[in-house]
């Protein structure tokens, strides 16, 4: 795709996009929130879980 069509494709995006209202917005700020909580969750879980496997830092 050229730059010309990008740029055609881009401003129909922006003619149909909507301002979300603040219900839709706060569920969307929610999910957002609730998603980045889980992944650091796991990312902790298996952070302990690779430390205790090698027997802490330094052991």
């Amino acid at each position: 795709m050229d730059l010309k069509g990008l740029i055609e494709a881009w401003r129909k995006i922006l003619t149909i996009a909507e301002k979300p209202e603040p219900q839709e917005y706060s569920l969307m700020l929610r999910v957002v929130i609730s998603g980045l909580f889980l992944v650091g969750i796991v990312g902790l879980l298996i952070h302990l879980l690779f430390y205790f496997i090698q027997g802490g830092y330094g052991g």
